[in-house]
């Protein structure tokens, strides 16, 4: 939810910054109402979609999680409730989903989310049923996390409330290194997983990448090649964000400069090597999903005072910006306690 907030900011961003250019010019005709309510219903949707994918899951693991020894949510309750409790989200996802058509102004970017949103369903009911069970084809559960997890939902908020860019060369650019960005992050994100979880689905029999490759092959292929890769693209896309508004550059500055003092990014030269690919695991989540929604609101604020009311709002639902930066303080603070910290 966090990161797909930082997304669906920076949409409204781009529509303030550029409202003459719009690729959701057909909004401009809708009451207020109609845009409360889309909003209402995209996140109704999103919610309930992911609850769906939650416990369908548990519903299809039942059975492999009780041999491995892993918490179940549904495994206490009779099969009919597990498939009650399974069906409510599912159906209010579907509701969602259908409100949600009736505010948007067909268009392609429509035509798109729907078949987005069509293709989330379909993707978290492949990923656990039988005989299909995308999660235990190594590579290709990996594919399958990282698309509906973390990629899809963005796509669904660029097709849902639109971009305005100044042209469609910025456009294209941005949204390719969105998807590859998101994609990184996905795959990252379950290989991780995976190797927190690698002792329970060797005993669950699940053919997962980091059982099939190992665990240090795996982590050393997140901090060589795709913790760089994530980097390297975010910086791109930073760039071209900044070209057509730049505060946006603001945001990745501060968490570089943040981390690099939270992590003593000077010692990492000399630092122990199996200290050094433990340190690059989640903490670029942080980015996407804690800072960016925040200064995508900071910005707004700026340009529209009104949005100050929804930046305070934001923070008390999701505390997690300032409770990270009050520990991200106290860690720099432990960094510099004597003259060999410097």
């Amino acid at each position: 939810m966090p990161q797909v907030l930082g997304w669906f900011y920076f949409s409204m961003l781009s529509g303030i910054v550029y409202p003459g250019n719009s690729l959701a010019a057909a909004y401009a005709t809708l009451p207020n109402q109609s845009y409360i309510e889309r909003d209402v219903f995209f996140f109704l949707w999103l919610i309930s979609t992911a609850a769906f994918g939650y416990s369908f899951n548990d519903l299809c693991d039942v059975e492999t999680d009780k041999t491995a020894g892993k918490p179940n949510s549904l495994a206490k309750f009779p099969l009919p409730w597990r498939i009650v409790i399974v069906a409510i989200p599912f159906l209010i996802g579907l509701v969602a989903w259908y409100k949600l058509n009736q505010n948007l102004v067909h268009s392609q970017r429509t035509d798109l989310a729907n078949l987005f949103i069509g293709t989330q369903f379909l993707a978290l009911i492949l990923y656990s049923i039988k005989p299909f069970r995308m999660k235990e084809r190594a590579e290709l559960g990996a594919v399958f996390d990282a698309f509906y997890g973390h990629l899809n939902p963005v796509l669904i908020t660029f097709c849902v409330f639109g971009l305005n860019p100044s042209s469609g060369i910025w456009f294209y650019l941005f949204i390719t290194l969105v998807i590859i960005i998101c994609f990184i992050k996905g795959i990252r994100n379950i290989l991780l997983h995976q190797i927190e979880d690698r002792k329970k689905d060797n005993s669950a029999k699940i053919n997962s990448v980091v059982l099939k490759y190992g665990p240090w092959r795996t982590i050393n292929f997140v901090n060589n090649f795709l913790f760089p890769a994530e980097v390297f693209f975010l910086v791109c896309l930073t760039i071209v964000m900044s070209i057509h508004i730049p505060p946006c550059i603001i945001p990745l500055i501060f968490f570089g400069i943040i981390s690099y003092l939270k992590l003593s990014g000077w010692k990492l030269g000399y630092a122990d090597r199996r200290l050094v690919e433990f340190k690059f695991t989640y903490f670029m989540n942080d980015y996407y999903e804690v800072w960016l929604p925040v200064f995508m609101l900071i910005i707004l604020s700026v340009y529209r005072h009104e949005f100050v009311f929804l930046l305070i709002l934001h923070l008390i639902f999701f505390p997690m910006f300032v409770i990270k930066l009050v520990k991200d303080f106290k860690a720099i603070r432990e960094n510099f306690k004597t003259e060999e910290d410097y």
